[in-house]
């Protein structure tokens, strides 16, 4: 085994083991105080909502990487860990049962949506890169597009191209039935999961059916087709992997941060109600 991945699964087995002795220690410290007749919820909330905020500081670091503040892989780790805690503090603090109160459901539905989606972003942040990288080099999300017009226009140059030289309007027929659409149309993110474009296998479906009809110019073009058929794939499991690690985005940033603000809320009045404080 090489010397890089033996550290690597020792840091993974340390990490594994220290959040399992922490897991065991909350565990036997919640059963005390309930035992004591010490109020437990409140202290689970207290630290539940500490660790809520403490995974809101990764969104951070991405902010300012110019910060001295640790490796991003490190606050990588450091949020995956704490999360999957979070999820058990959060258990312990309900005391693994549905809540009565109009607020506290409304705060258990949102922290399962923010867990649920931190899940998805977890699996999809592991699985998509290797995915996207088998088709083809990293290409920046912003530039797609334009890229995308331009195999376009190429595309059109070389069947005018050949419609001149060769008389025929095959290969400009199938342009216009079937190919065009298939440029023109941008993937959605679902792409990126499905793995498989309907749209795609009909296009080369078609060009193979005419290549029977086609004579030694066109066939050159038609194969010339092919690679750029290909290139459009490449290009819209690109984009479409992107857009999904975007939007994926868009869903659980705001989700945390309304569950910090909602939990706030919450944990003023459990505090005022229990203790009489403020």
């Amino acid at each position: 085994m090489a010397k890089p991945l033996r550290i690597f699964i020792y840091r993974r087995l340390a990490a594994g083991l220290g959040l399992a002795a922490f897991a065991a220690m909350l565990i036997f410290l919640h059963g005390m105080l309930r035992v004591a007749l010490r109020p437990a919820d409140l202290w689970t909330g207290v630290i539940l909502y500490a660790l809520v905020v403490a995974l809101t500081l990764f969104n951070a670091r991405k902010k300012f990487p110019f910060l001295p503040l640790l490796r991003a892989s490190t606050w990588m780790q450091f949020h995956i860990y704490t999360g999957w805690l979070t999820v058990l503090v959060f258990l312990l603090h309900t005391n693994w049962s549905w809540p009565h109160g109009t607020m506290e459901q409304i705060l258990e539905v949102l922290f399962a949506l923010v867990a649920l989606s931190g899940i998805f972003g977890l699996l999809i942040s592991r699985w998509l890169p290797a995915r996207m990288t088998r088709s083809g080099e990293p290409i920046i999300y912003e530039r797609i597009p334009a890229l995308r017009l331009q195999l376009r226009a190429h595309v059109e140059a070389r069947v005018r191209h050949s419609e001149e030289t060769t008389a025929s309007s095959s290969l400009s027929d199938f342009y216009v039935r079937h190919l065009r659409a298939y440029l023109d149309r941008k993937p959605g993110w679902w792409l990126a999961l499905a793995g498989v474009d309907p749209r795609l296998l009909r296009v080369r479906s078609e060009l193979k059916a005419l290549q029977r009809y086609l004579n030694p110019d066109e066939l050159a073009l038609a194969r010339e087709l092919e690679e750029c058929i290909e290139a459009k794939r490449d290009l819209d499991y690109q984009y479409a992997g992107n857009r999904l690690l975007k939007l994926w985005l868009f869903v659980h940033i705001p989700l945390t941060y309304s569950l910090i603000i909602l939990g706030l809320v919450h944990g003023f009045l459990a505090v005022r109600y229990t203790t009489g404080w403020f």
